[in-house]
Parts: C-alpha cells; sequence; structure tokens
C-alpha cells in the first residue's frame, strides 16, 4: 500500500509539473504575437504589407518580388491608402482623393462598401460537440426585419428530420415532414453530416444552411413562409464535400464556401449555384486557421497553422478564379522558445486552438530536451549513490523521458 501511494504521489507531481513548469516559463517569457497585415492592391497588383514591433511605429511596405528573396519597398500611410483603396475609400473620401475608375472599373463609396466580405473560421468552430437540435429561422418574413427563431431541429434516428417548438417543447410534425420529403426528392440522405449557418436576425437576409448529407452531397436548405426549401448543389469533378460555410455577404453574389475530403477549397456564387475550384492550395479547416476579405476586386485569403501564414489572391475572371499573388510568412521563433525546446520534453495542456474540447493532452513533443534529461538522470544517481535503491533506478529510469518534470520530485520526495 506504501509503494502504491508513493507512486501515485510521483505520476501527480509530474503531471502537475509537467503543466505548471511550461506555463509558467511561457508567462515569464511571452512571445509577440503580431504578425503582417497584408492587403493585394488592385492599382499595381502587388501586395501591401504592414508590419509592427513592440515599441516600434508600423511599417508599410510593397512586397515588390514574391519569389527568390522577396524584395520591399517602404511606403508612407497616404501612399498605402491609394494603393488600396477598397480598404481605406473612407480616408480617400475625406479627403477628396477617391478616384472615379479603378482597372476600368467606376468606383464609389457605395460601390466599395456593397463589395465588402469579411469571413472567418478556426478549428475551435469546427471540432466541437453540438447538442443535436439547430434553429430555423425565417427566410421570407411577414415584415421586411428577421426575427429570432422560434423553432429547431434535429435529424431522427429512421432517416428525416423533425421540427420541435421551442415555446411549447412539442414537435411540429407537418413541417417536419414537408421538409424530409423534399429532401429526399432532391436525393438527400439522411443524415447531414454537416450544416452551416449564421442564426442571428441582426443581419441583412437570411439564406439557411448549407447542408451536407451522408454520401458528401451538397445542399441549400432554408424555410420560406414556413415551407421548405431545398436546392441540389453540384460539386465539381466528382469532389466530396466535407465541410461547408455560409456567408449571407452584403451583395448577395457569394453564397458560401465548401472543403471537399482531398482538402480543396471551392466557391459557391449564388447566381445558378456555380462552384468553382479556388487557386488556393490545400486547405484543412479542421487544422488550419482561415480568413477571407472580400471586395470589389479580389479576394485575400490568409491560411494560418503552426506559426505559418499563407495569404493568397485570387480574381473572378470569366471561366472561374485565378491566382492574383501570394505571400507566405513565417512567424520567427524567439530564442526564449528555442531555449524551451531544450528544456521540456513537451508540454501537458488541457486545450488547444485545434478543437473546443478540453482533455488532457501532450504537446510541444522536442527531442532536443534528451541532452538534459540523460544529465539529470545521472546527476540522480550521483546525488543518490550512497543510498541507491529501486526508487532511484526507477526515477533515472523515468527522468530520461520526463526530464526535469521527474528529476525535481524525485529529488525532494526521495524519503
Amino acid at each position: 500500500m506504501k509503494n502504491f501511494s508513493k507512486i501515485v504521489l510521483y505520476i501527480v507531481a509530474i503531471a502537475v509539473l509537467s503543466w505548471f513548469l511550461p506555463w509558467i516559463y511561457a508567462l515569464m517569457f511571452p512571445a509577440p504575437s503580431g504578425e503582417p497585415f497584408c492587403s493585394f492592391s488592385p492599382v499595381n497588383g502587388k501586395w501591401i504589407i504592414s508590419q509592427s514591433s513592440p515599441g516600434e511605429k508600423p511599417r508599410i511596405m510593397i512586397l515588390e518580388n514574391e519569389t527568390d528573396g522577396p524584395t520591399t519597398t517602404i511606403i508612407t500611410r497616404d501612399e498605402r491608402d491609394s494603393l488600396v483603396p477598397q480598404l481605406f475609400y473612407k480616408e480617400l473620401l475625406a479627403h477628396d482623393r477617391l478616384p472615379d475608375t479603378i482597372n476600368g472599373k467606376v468606383v464609389n463609396a457605395h460601390e466599395l462598401r456593397s463589395h465588402e466580405l469579411m469571413f472567418t473560421s478556426s478549428p475551435r468552430d469546427i471540432v466541437k460537440r453540438t447538442p443535436g437540435v439547430w434553429m430555423m429561422m425565417e427566410s421570407m418574413p411577414v415584415r421586411v426585419e428577421l426575427s429570432d427563431p422560434t423553432e429547431v431541429f434535429r435529424f431522427t434516428k429512421k432517416g428525416g428530420i423533425e421540427f420541435v417548438d421551442m415555446a411549447t417543447n412539442s414537435v411540429v410534425p407537418d413541417r417536419g415532414k414537408r421538409f424530409t420529403e423534399t429532401m429526399e426528392q432532391r436525393g438527400f440522405v439522411f443524415p447531414a453530416i454537416d450544416l452551416s449557418a449564421n442564426i442571428t436576425s441582426r443581419k441583412q437576409y437570411d439564406e439557411g444552411y448549407l447542408m451536407i448529407d451522408s454520401e458528401g452531397k451538397l445542399f441549400h436548405v432554408k424555410q420560406r413562409a414556413g415551407r421548405p426549401y431545398v436546392a441540389s448543389i453540384s460539386m465539381p469533378d466528382g469532389a466530396v464535400a466535407e465541410k461547408a460555410f455560409i456567408l449571407e455577404e452584403s451583395d448577395r453574389s457569394i453564397l458560401g464556401f465548401v472543403a471537399d475530403t482531398d482538402d480543396n477549397l471551392y466557391i459557391i456564387e449564388k447566381d445558378g449555384y456555380r462552384v468553382y475550384p479556388l487557386p488556393v492550395g490545400k486547405v484543412n479547416p479542421s487544422k488550419e486557421n482561415m480568413m477571407c476579405m472580400g471586395n470589389l476586386f479580389n479576394l485575400t485569403f490568409r491560411f494560418t497553422n503552426n506559426g505559418v501564414s499563407r495569404w493568397r489572391a485570387v480574381e473572378r475572371t470569366d471561366n472561374g478564379y485565378q491566382l492574383a499573388g501570394s505571400y507566405d510568412y513565417q512567424k520567427p521563433r524567439m530564442a526564449t522558445a528555442k531555449i524551451a525546446d531544450y528544456l521540456f520534453p513537451y508540454t501537458l495542456a488541457f486545450v488547444s486552438n485545434s478543437d473546443s474540447l478540453a482533455y488532457p493532452r501532450f504537446v510541444n513533443i522536442s527531442w532536443y530536451a534528451i541532452y538534459l534529461n540523460l544529465l539529470l538522470a545521472l546527476m540522480l544517481l550521483f546525488v543518490q549513490r550512497k543510498d541507491r535503491n529501486s526508487w532511484t533506478y526507477a526515477g533515472a529510469a523515468v527522468t530520461v523521458f520526463c526530464g526535469i518534470f521527474s528529476f525535481i520530485p524525485f529529488i525532494l520526495l526521495k524519503d
């Protein structure tokens, strides 16, 4: 019983130190969180990069060459405003510097504002538990303003959809039956493996849901005047949809984005439900942070994962979308972070940027710490050379793998 208690005590001590020591180290030596903000200029077709460092004024640069050693040219804030008028049109308008045309397109403040688009997604939004019920808004309300939803729906075990009135907690049988029949007629195979909607009355209009059925087919589903509206959206080249994102942006031209099982990203245009591949490379929404800024001239994407940000600008053509510019940024590692690789063989964490779940997990595993681990194991054997026992050798063996996390308790709790 005594040995069992000692084992439990050592395990608890190692677990606590595996979490506490890296946490206090990161608290003492925080890493800078800033990174460049990039925008693609429709005036000169180059990246405009705004970068700042702690205690310094922001630097604004033009990326002159994207490959073979990128070169930059420092510009002023006023020059930046003129090069990216889609972002700073208010400043240009206030100083009477907004041009009448850009790249052959007639522009004004209203036109630029109506084509603004902002979309963000993180793995925490995707890898999470769902309650199994979803709200359904009315896309064609009696009044112009949208109202908060009064019903939720769920997928039944028999294969179908069922609506529940939230006020009375009672099933609405007719509506569920109509939706089930209409969706099955359009080829929907229950249940849905992914749903995307923006459930809020604080928006201009409602487009309901983008749904992916159990066979990877994409559908647009919404409620209009209490009746189902279901449209099948064909993926190009037999692609299998995996994750959908609905937008509901201001000019209503883009319905959303969808990623397939091969990590390709597509854009869904509202007119005719046309789906085009986006030339931005492989994208895994469950592991990467995504951002899209849209305007009258282009779409600018940023994909971030493990300290690497990939910026991609795409433009609409007659045949789809083409890549207009690309820029990759590797966030530099501080010296303190490199030192931590030699101090800590791993970190015990309970939360992650990749999901919204809380459970113990080992992250930041570093083999560079093996040198310190071996040194600490030898020190443990040397310090306890006069009264070595089985616990001493066990502690040295564990220290080879756990390093400083096990060295401290085996030294302090040896008696």
